[in-house]
């Protein structure tokens, strides 16, 4: 996309990512201008749960004239909403209601996510490390003169210095901007001096004084108490600056029944902070992403509960900085492998597994459906929890939800579901005394709907065949769905006889009970 693809529409807001920052500031004002420039009445807004009062920022609103409104109650729709630093269905930004929708983004993209039309995403291995400087290099190749705007420049080294952790992570093309800018260094000093107000400072320093650290793996998690979720940048950034620490995470619990907030910067050669806060938030909703040097996430309160409830805690804000510290223990302990679809090969299932892959059928083992348009309505998001991690669908009349021998859940389209296995109309039976009992989550909000009500049992017919081999490791497998699939040494890496590309992982114990190797 280039920017004169925008210029055909009249009504235009530019969003920044709620609980905006520099960055996201910065790139939002350059569009502005350009839009500006060209004609247009754009409007410039952020939304999200509460107004931004943090004094960095808005010093630097006051500095450069930047007119950021925040809309609590949208009124009307856009007729193009362009979300600049963020893209709308991620967690980090409220869309404002639209009728066409554009993305200005340096976040890495995750496998199999669905981008609007008009869309520009370049990310740190595009040699952005802002979205500041995706800005400028789009301004550039459409003519706009940057050169003629002091103000402009500078403030686009000041997005570019904030989002790099003081450009200790600029990527090529930060460095080509750096090169070409003339910014107001006076200005840049000035900022730097607000980034904290007194009590913010006061918050980091007991967030450092409460650290943990594992000297072996070389990381540390720091608790913070509630606050704007910013200062966790501020807190991980500091992390980065001390002596035998390579990772450091920061978390605070959010208002009301939201959550925790985490946020992860890494500098460790071989890993990645997108990587890291997946691990971290791949059991409970996933809902986090970022790019090598700096993630985020978001841990809803109804699954934390969950993960935390044999901790023994007397408060959740401490049981979640144990449960982070123990998946990040875990994780350097055994970095899982990782395969995704389409590099599927024998010589890749024998570097993972103990042995080359054998031929099995599924039994003939009653197990449980339920269409997903009887739980939720058509076009809701929802939250499937399967044991190789959570996944976020959409409602359509496709969409089948499968429930295991365990109770355990899958998702399939219902073409696949039919070419494989016979759907009866009697009811599925599933232990109402259970301790678990399997269930959806809607999206946005976590409401949870039981599955039993409504599961129907299918069979596996003759012929469905697949290809298996053991894990001999710890390995992530990315299905042809776009989930990234958690396995153990045991578990079974799993490919179809008629698509050797759509794999995916069964765990040991359902994979023995539900499967059988196929004769001659």
């Amino acid at each position: 996309m280039r920017l004169a693809d925008l210029l055909s529409y009249d009504d235009i807001v530019v969003q920044c990512h709620d609980s905006p920052d520099a960055d996201t500031a910065a790139s939002g004002f350059a569009l502005l201008k350009y839009l500006e420039r060209n004609g247009k009445s754009p409007r410039l807004a952020y939304s999200g749960p509460q107004k931004v009062a943090r004094g960095s920022l808005q010093e630097m609103l006051r500095k450069f004239g930047i007119p950021l409104a925040y809309v609590e109650e949208p009124e009307g729709e856009a007729g193009l909403l362009v979300t600049v630093d963020c893209r709308a269905g991620e967690r980090n930004v409220s869309a404002l209601p639209h009728r066409d929708l554009a993305v200005i983004d340096h976040h890495t993209v995750r496998e199999g996510e669905a981008l609007p039309r008009l869309h520009e995403v370049r990310t740190e291995a595009d040699g952005y490390g802002s979205c500041a400087t995706l800005l400028w290099a789009m301004l550039k190749e459409v003519g706009f003169p940057v050169e003629e705007d002091a103000g402009l420049q500078t403030l686009l080294y000041y997005g570019l210095y904030m989002d790099t952790q003081e450009l200790k992570t600029a990527q090529k093309m930060d460095r080509c901007m750096l090169e070409e800018l003339q910014y107001d260094m006076d200005i840049v000093t000035e900022l730097q001096g607000v980034n904290l107000s007194l009590e913010e400072l006061r918050i980091t320093g007991r967030a450092y004084d409460s650290l943990h650290v594992n000297h072996e793996h070389r990381f540390a998690v720091a608790q913070v108490e509630p606050c704007d979720p910013d200062i966790l940048g501020t807190v991980g950034d500091g992390l980065m600056k001390v002596a035998g620490v390579d990772v450091g995470v920061a978390y605070c619990m959010l208002g009301g029944s939201q959550g925790a907030k985490v946020s992860v910067r890494c500098r460790r050669s071989g890993h990645s902070a997108a990587d890291l806060v997946h691990w971290l938030v791949r059991g409970m909703g996933d809902d986090g992403g970022g790019a090598p040097t700096k993630a985020a996430g978001r841990l809803p309160m109804e699954l934390l509960r969950e993960a935390c409830a044999g901790d023994g805690w007397d408060d959740l804000s401490g049981a979640v900085g144990r449960l982070l510290y123990r998946l990040l223990a875990d994780y350097f302990r055994i970095p899982p492998k990782r395969i995704r679809t389409g590099e599927y090969s024998l010589e890749r299932a024998r570097g993972l597994c103990s042995t080359g892959p054998a031929l099995f059928r599924k039994k003939k083992v009653p197990m449980g459906y339920v269409k997903a348009t009887d739980l939720f309505p058509e076009g809701e998001e929802i939250l499937i929890r399967m044991l190789e991690g959570d996944a976020r669908k959409k409602v359509t009349p496709e969409l089948y939800i499968m429930v295991g021998v365990d109770g355990e859940t899958y998702h399939s389209g219902e073409a696949a579901l039919r070419k494989n296995y016979d759907l009866l109309e009697e009811p599925f039976p599933i232990d109402g005394g259970a301790p678990w009992q399997p269930k959806v989550y809607r999206y946005a909000d976590r409401e949870a709907r039981l599955l039993a009500p409504y599961a129907r049992t299918y069979i596996a017919r003759d012929g469905a065949l697949i290809w298996a081999a053991q894990l001999s490791c710890r390995a992530e497998v990315l299905t042809r769905w776009g989930e990234w699939h958690l396995g153990e040494a045991g578990d079974w890496l799993v490919s179809r006889d008629d698509d050797r590309q759509d794999i995916y992982v069964i765990k040991k114990d359902i994979f023995e009970r539900t499967y059988e190797k196929a004769e001659g």
